[in-house]
């Protein structure tokens, strides 16, 4: 991804969408992008019970002639916030049977080149309507997410970025869809965390180095930077050194192990989207 030229916004129907919009807005702003706005109109199928339905076919009309009225009221109001802005955007609808919204907006996210959305809240674990379209995002649109935070604001051009580094494929692709983002940043670090020389002998003798020398050919100037894990969480190490060293966006692969185990175990990629502090830039 060389430019940044459409955003798509999945909206969750969580608080965290007002924060994520503004992300957004701010960075098409930046990349003269245009920006994409989906909202899903829930409509409720008919409930059987003992009897049969629950509600008869005219009932179902009206209930779901309200539900699209509903969305239409909201819609008009992001609309106007739209038109206030100096971005190309557009908000688009629409309707989906089941609770799964995030299934229907998937399909508009792989005509992006970036995925903006919010994360989980205040560490607690958040929605897990927003669990559910960051992995459906990340793992199926086959495009970036960029995760932001309810309670931060996006800063750019970032003027500090931390690559969260290991040779994989996941950390690959996040280091590469950001390069746009990479080449406006004044300093770049290369963070590796190490849990034990059993690692290091499986990712190389200085694989820091050897990405380091890759993206100064792209005329990156970046620090490698090598921490312990002493027993933390990687995503604890990770966000230390983000705060201590002041930066305003985090790289990394997501996902890079079995989902089912991030999902029931947790993992580096979910304790990222729970407790990051400022914009994760994901990729898979």
């Amino acid at each position: 991804m060389d430019m940044i030229k459409d955003l798509v916004l999945p909206l969750t129907d969580t608080p965290g969408d007002a924060n994520a919009l503004d992300a957004a807005l701010i960075l098409a702003d930046y990349t003269q992008a245009h920006l994409t706005v989906v909202g899903t109109i829930y409509l409720p199928s008919p409930a059987y019970g003992a009897w049969g339905m629950t509600l008869d076919a005219s009932s179902m009309q009206r209930v779901h002639t309200e539900a699209r009225a509903m969305a239409e009221a909201q819609a008009a109001q992001l609309r106007e916030r739209l038109n206030r802005e100096a971005v190309s955007s557009e908000l688009r609808l629409v309707e989906t049977l089941v609770p799964n919204s995030q299934r229907k907006a998937l399909l508009h996210a792989r005509y992006a080149d970036l995925v903006v959305m919010t994360s989980a809240e205040d560490g607690t674990g958040g929605s897990p309507s927003v669990h559910a379209f960051f992995s459906t995002m990340l793992l199926e649109s086959g495009r970036p997410v960029l995760v932001v935070p309810p309670s931060c604001r996006l800063k750019m051009p970032p003027r500090h970025i931390v690559v969260a580094w290991r040779p994989t494929r996941e950390a690959t692709n996040a280091l590469h869809a950001a390069m746009p983002l990479l080449r406006t940043a004044q300093t770049v670090d290369v963070l590796e965390i190490e849990s034990g020389p059993e690692e290091r002998s499986e990712d190389g003798e200085q694989p820091g180095a050897d990405i380091a020398t890759h993206l100064a050919r792209h005329d990156l100037k970046v620090r490698v930077v090598v921490k312990q894990q002493h027993g933390d969480p990687v995503a604890t190490a990770l966000l230390r050194h983000c705060n201590e060293s002041d930066a305003e966006l985090l790289v990394a692969g997501g996902y890079g192990g079995s989902r089912f185990r991030e999902w029931m175990l947790g993992g580096t990629t979910r304790q990222l989207l729970q407790f990051a502090h400022l914009p994760v830039f994901f990729s898979h």
